[in-house]
């Protein structure tokens, strides 16, 4: 029997991100309904996710240091990041992450668990406990896809080719 955390190591893209107010009122997309993200897990039990919107206001400015409010507020609310140790329960099926590091410091040494389902090369990841978005009550949902080695060298050789053009 393979073991959840050796179906979880190596990488991930996102293919959607929803959150269903506990309330019972309509799905929400925080970060759109085409956000980017890349969810990792390593051999060793380390994690790190990133998600972000793909509207995000881009800086006038090219120090990353110098945002106007507006550009901070859109950088800042169309990101979510942070890394950990993860550990998994095969009998219950969810992995709980110790966030070491992110970008909402408020999460920095707390705990996180998803509940873990599988379908092919898909994960389906979903909060086990509601957290606060937007002043709502909510539980995450989100689709991931197994990172494909050749399709993603093929890109990175292809986007090398237009660049030296």
């Amino acid at each position: 029997m393979t073991s959840l955390k050796n179906e979880l190591v190596g990488t991930w893209k996102l293919l959607s991100y929803i959150e269903v107010p506990i309330a019972g009122d309509d799905s929400l997309f925080p970060m759109g309904k085409t956000p980017y993200g890349l969810l990792m897990y390593t051999t060793d039990g380390y994690m790190s996710v990133q998600i972000s919107k793909d509207n995000r206001l881009p800086y006038k400015s090219d120090d990353k240091l110098l945002a106007s409010p507006e550009e901070m507020t859109s950088s800042l609310q169309g990101y979510i990041a942070f890394c950990g140790k993860f550990k998994v329960d095969n009998s219950s099926a969810i992995v709980t992450y110790t966030v070491e590091s992110s970008l909402f410091p408020n999460w920095k040494n707390k705990i996180q668990r998803r509940k873990i389902d599988f379908e092919g090369d898909i994960l389906y990841l979903k909060s086990t406990e509601a957290i606060l978005s937007n002043g709502v009550y909510v539980n995450s949902y989100m689709t991931w896809q197994k990172t494909d080695r050749s399709t993603d060298d093929a890109l990175a050789a292809r986007v090398r080719r237009e660049l030296a053009v």
